[in-house]
């Protein structure tokens, strides 16, 4: 199996990966232009990390009035050692639409959540975003509860999912001319108002976190890719490290990003079924032609947007899906619902991202990830009609993965004992070879794809952190099953349980 990714991943570089995303060198006129919606998610960053984003988003070399700044902030939290909340600091760096207009009035909306939480309100304000020759629209929603919640710590924290949902359920309203709530009504006309075309013009979403910095022709590249071929319904980029020296902890985490782009999902994305588009940097489609003509709501599905907003979270199985994996489960839920489109990996749009320097911090967020990922398997490996047959098949990799996923540390101690084994006299050399020639054929694998040897020398020190990767995280992971807590991650002023249930305390993107 791993010959067969090293040979699809050499193919996707050498044959593919030049084509998706390939910009037109022809000036195209403006009214041409795709509109798209730029969806940036907050929480409890500061001001050099909501900057850094926004400053990257508004220096993307794409005409500025046709990507709009999406800022959704979760409540009214200050980070630990930020002097402003973080609704204030997003606040700061608009400019306003209209220097005369009174502060916006509080709207309600249906949040996620049990019993009084259901109900929020948030505040849309509206302006410019500023940065050298650049002016570009920007909506700033502020989630701040409802009035008796004003007084009390985190007021209106519902959580990530619930921001998402925001956007989601605005765009599901506009695509079938629905009633909408008041928030989404008050979006509505303020984009109106701001950009001077209707919202259901934009056909196209940008998500990224808070910490992520994209480079300036990557949003060029992932709606090329999207505008080349109609039946692409998601697509991420690449996600490189931004801090990869500052500690062991980042060192070891280089090579297991980059493998995991150009070996596992260059692998995936020749079968258009990219299982997990990364919430810190991925691009959805609202709506697609389809072959009538007709457009097809498909991140406005309300079939998606229904799963998505589930407030049913009484099983473990549920717990993993929606409290800790949420964009993977949404990955999933878009593969389910539309199997014979395609998700797919655009090597050429790269951005940046701060990782965990922290050991503990490390564990927190791999726990999430590795039981998120076998749920979300669980629930796509059940899903008969993505494309391929038998071992030839979507449905056959996934299972494989599902099983490599579970047998992780079994297979680490295995490798322990075969090392042990040789130490002592043993034959066992074979397997041992195997096992070196999987990572010979990764050192080759970079040679012939980025050309960096540089690479080579990370790929020796994930290989020395092997024993953390395949044994300690995951060991740790199946302990903690039933933990559904973020963990100490990103530190706010309060207590916190990561899911917006009255705190978020330690929480990471």
């Amino acid at each position: 199996m791993t010959l067969i990714k090293f040979l699809a991943a050499v193919a996707f570089d050498w044959f593919l990966s030049w084509k998706i995303g390939k910009i037109s060198s022809k000036k195209r006129d403006k009214e041409t232009l795709s509109h798209v919606l730029l969806l940036v998610t907050c929480y409890s960053e500061g001001l050099e990390s909501v900057k850094g984003t926004l400053d990257s988003l508004a220096l993307s070399d794409y005409d500025d009035m046709h990507k709009l700044l999406f800022v959704i902030a979760d409540g009214d939290i200050t980070g630990s050692g930020n002097e402003k909340s973080t609704p204030q600091i997003l606040l700061d760096l608009m400019e306003p639409f209209d220097l005369k207009a009174p502060a916006p009035k509080p709207k309600s909306y249906v949040a996620i959540g049990d019993g009084l939480k259901q109900h929020n309100m948030a505040q849309v304000h509206i302006g410019f975003y500023n940065i050298l020759d650049h002016r570009v629209p920007y909506m700033l929603i502020i989630k701040c509860g409802l009035p008796y919640e004003r007084v009390q710590p985190k007021a209106g924290n519902r959580g990530k999912r619930d921001s998402q949902l925001i956007l989601m359920h605005w765009l599901t309203s506009i695509c079938f001319n629905e009633p909408m709530t008041p928030l989404h009504y008050d979006m509505f006309e303020k984009v109106r108002q701001l950009v001077g075309v209707t919202p259901d013009r934009y056909e196209l979403v940008l998500m990224v976190d808070a910490d992520t910095r994209v480079m300036p022709d990557a949003l060029g590249i992932m709606i090329s890719a999207m505008e080349r071929d109609p039946l692409v319904m998601g697509l991420c980029g690449e996600t490189q490290i931004a801090n990869k020296r500052d500690t062991w902890v980042t060192r070891i985490q280089v090579y297991e990003y980059y493998i995991s782009h150009h070996l596992g999902k260059a692998f995936e994305s020749i079968f258009g079924g990219v299982t997990c588009l990364p919430g810190c940097f991925c691009m959805y489609r609202v709506k697609a032609p389809n072959k009538d003509g007709y457009n097809v709501p498909v991140l406005a599905n309300p079939d998606i947007v229904t799963n998505y907003s589930s407030n049913d979270v009484s099983t473990l199985h549920k717990k993993n899906l929606l409290l800790l994996g949420e964009d993977r489960y949404l990955t999933t839920l878009m593969m389910r619902a539309f199997p014979n489109r395609k998700m797919i990996y655009v090597p050429r749009a790269v951005c940046k991202t701060v990782v965990p320097d922290e050991f503990n911090v490390l564990l927190s967020q791999r726990r999430r990830w590795i039981n998120s990922t076998i749920h979300n398997l669980m629930e796509l490996v059940l899903v008969p009609e993505l494309c391929g047959i038998f071992c030839c098949s979507m449905q056959f990799v996934i299972l494989l993965e599902l099983i490599g996923t579970v047998v992780l540390p079994a297979s680490m101690c295995f490798t322990i004992y075969l090392i042990i084994a040789a130490c002592m006299g043993q034959d066992v050399l074979l397997p041992l070879a195997m096992m070196a020639g999987v990572y010979l054929l990764q050192a080759i694998l970079i040679l012939s794809t980025t050309k960096k040897v540089s690479y080579v020398m990370w790929m020796g020190v994930f290989v020395l952190a092997l024993p953390i990767w395949n044994l300690v995280l995951p060991a740790y992971a199946f302990w903690r099953f039933d933990d559904f807590s973020w963990g100490a991650t990103r530190k706010i002023d309060g207590p916190d349980t990561g899911h917006g249930e009255g705190g978020h305390g330690n929480n990471d993107s």
